[in-house]
């Protein structure tokens, strides 16, 4: 009988001790796993910035702060850009010919530079007229899902991303084609609106964004 009720006395305590012991490790599994799906998640996206150029004085450059542009982001993911005006948002470079200007962007570690040549020689400065350009969008592909790259394996390659747009039937020069198209794939993380980039270029290296 005695052997019994220290049977039965052990195994109560083993239930009260043992028992908040399992749902504290249980609870800690649960919060890493969260964890885990959340930087999964986070890192499967693509950042969205937007440039305000309206009410600027007419000018042949753009010089753009732009720190979500670091080092490793800026020889390790896809960056598109895309000019809007009165009537159009497109990637850049490209050329109107309507208005006579070839536009050309470039990047550096936590700058863009956005330039405008004339079509007529391709050297001299073309002054685009301020009522001309509205915004310039930024669209950082930090999404490694194979729809967008292909069979990438273990890295994506910055030219892929146009090969698996083509291949989806995406019109990579149309901004909302594009866009559309991430959003279905990723998160598109809004980074907002800023305005009153620098004007005029001065002698910096630039690398170009092919």
């Amino acid at each position: 009988m005695h052997l019994i009720t220290i049977i039965w006395t052990l195994v109560c305590a083993i239930i009260i001790i043992g028992y908040p012991l399992y749902l504290y490790n249980r609870s800690s599994a649960n919060v890493e796993i969260e964890k885990k799906n959340n930087t999964v998640l986070f890192s499967d996206r693509v950042e969205l910035l937007s440039f305000d150029l309206r009410n600027q004085s007419p000018s042949w450059s753009f010089i753009l702060e732009v720190p979500q542009i670091t080092e490793d982001i800026l020889y390790n993911n896809p960056i598109l850009f895309y000019l809007e005006s009165e009537s159009y948002c497109l990637k850049l470079p490209l050329n109107n010919a309507t208005m006579g200007y070839t536009a050309s962007i470039h990047k550096n570690t936590g700058k863009v530079y956005l330039t405008f040549k004339s079509l007529v020689d391709g050297v001299s400065n073309f002054c685009v007229p301020a009522w001309h350009l509205s915004k310039l969008k930024i669209l950082i592909i930090k999404s490694h899902d194979k729809r967008i790259y292909g069979d990438w394996g273990a890295k994506p390659r910055k030219h892929t991303i146009y090969k698996g747009l083509k291949k989806a039937g995406i019109n990579i020069n149309d901004y909302e084609d594009v866009l559309g198209y991430f959003s279905n794939i990723a998160s598109i993380d809004f980074k907002g609106h800023f305005s009153k980039p620098k004007i005029h270029l001065e002698n910096h290296e630039l690398s170009s964004t092919g």
